[in-house]
């Protein structure tokens, strides 16, 4: 046999085979097929060989959307605060440098950086032999003018010397006491004193230094109270009175402290418009220190029974502010008009009510419609009510309308 006429015995052959083979499995119900040559739709379902369009859809043929995880709170009234916020350091209520009044070689230190000083205090003292053997013989000199007044004044009794003579006499003593007290005063000058009770927070001289008058010898700080002063925009001063308190946290202490709106100035500043506020410190302790870095919370407007959401549930874009309100199993995006905001919460003057619930995590997905799933529904009070849920007392008179009807 040619090999043109094998290959044609054999495909007949394989034709023959697998069309035995389809019209067994026919017979068996196997195939997806009925009599009529068309799918059968539920055999091919049963067997996985066509799947249908409908597995992913709901009742009424949308695609089925799983819900998002969100989290909830709700909109009630609540105090809030409007707040502004300032940086500004510590400072003592007088804080100085102590000069020397003249020249001179620093002879003694009597104090170092931290001690506490009375007022009038010899801190310092610079050579002073010469001054001191001025003074002295100017006490010398003011004690042999007044021995010279006395026995005037007794010659003049006696008629002895004349009252030109004796006035003479006075004038000297009185110029010899006038030379004793400059010859103090310079003596003086070379001691450096405190000019008030507080403590050394510089010393800024060593003994055998040789000082310029006017030169600098030692910082003195009187820390007792302390204030700090914050400059304001001239539209918030005028919102903020004298004895107002405000909160200040400095960066070196866990507790904020409290201060009060000590002074106002009443000029503004034309440099920056600003208003200058001092505010006088309360309750402070050893680890509160002049030139510490402090933050200033000033409370500028408040509203006690404000409508109030907290500022996670807010969406931002631009100038347009929204939330999402939860609705059964859904949400709906709303625009809001925002008033006082505070730390935590803003205060919401329409677009919502009091009651409502509001998206504060999982905003990210979300958009008008979606299905969500309240992770903290329980806890806020929140009870999910499904469109497909059967209201019992709404069944009920669709129920009676029907039998009407007929």
């Amino acid at each position: 046999m040619s090999m043109p006429g094998r290959k044609i015995i054999l495909i007949l052959g394989a034709v023959i085979v697998v069309a035995a083979g389809g019209i067994a499995l026919w017979q068996g119900g196997m195939l997806p097929f009925d009599t009529s040559g068309n799918i059968d739709v539920a055999a091919a379902d049963s067997t996985g060989a066509v799947a249908s369009d409908d597995e992913d859809k709901d009742s009424d043929g949308k695609p089925d959307e799983k819900p998002i995880p969100v989290e909830l709170t709700r909109v009630e009234g609540r105090g809030i605060s409007s707040y502004y916020r300032a940086a500004s350091v510590i400072e003592a209520d007088r804080l100085v440098e102590l000069v020397s009044r003249t020249r001179g070689r620093v002879h003694l230190v009597n104090v170092e950086e931290g001690d506490w000083v009375e007022e009038g205090q010899v801190l310092a003292e610079l050579e002073n032999d010469r001054e001191r053997i001025q003074l002295r013989k100017a006490e010398l000199t003011l004690a042999d003018k007044k021995r010279q007044l006395d026995r005037s004044r007794e010659m003049l009794e006696e008629e002895i010397i004349s009252q030109q003579e004796f006035d003479d006499m006075e004038s000297a003593w009185r110029m010899a006491q006038a030379e004793r007290d400059l010859a103090g005063i310079n003596l003086e000058d070379t001691r450096i004193r405190a000019s008030f009770p507080g403590q050394i927070t510089d010393r800024l001289i060593v003994p055998g230094q040789q000082l310029a008058a006017g030169g600098p010898a030692f910082t003195l700080g009187d820390f007792t109270p302390l204030r700090v002063r914050v400059h304001l925009p001239e539209a918030i001063a005028r919102k903020v009175s004298a004895g107002q308190r405000v909160l200040v946290s400095p960066e070196a202490v866990a507790e904020p402290l409290e201060a009060i709106v000590e002074r106002i100035s009443p000029v503004v500043d034309p440099t920056t418009s600003t208003i200058r506020l001092t505010l006088l410190l309360e309750g402070v302790d050893a680890d509160t220190r002049v030139g510490g870095f402090v933050k200033v919370r000033i409370t500028t407007d408040q509203h006690h029974d404000a409508l109030a959401v907290s500022k996670l549930a807010l969406i931002e874009s631009g100038s347009l502010r929204s939330v999402f309100v939860a609705e059964a199993d859904t949400v709906r995006k709303v625009e809001i008009e925002t008033g006082l905001y505070d730390e935590s919460h803003v205060e919401v003057l329409e677009g919502l009510f009091e009651g409502d619930f509001v998206v504060i995590m999982g905003q990210g997905g979300l958009h008008t419609g979606s299905r969500i799933e309240a992770l903290n529904g329980e806890a806020v009070g929140y009870s999910e009510v499904h469109e497909n849920d059967e209201d019992p007392a709404a069944a009920a008179e669709d129920l009676t309308a029907m039998a009407k009807s007929e």
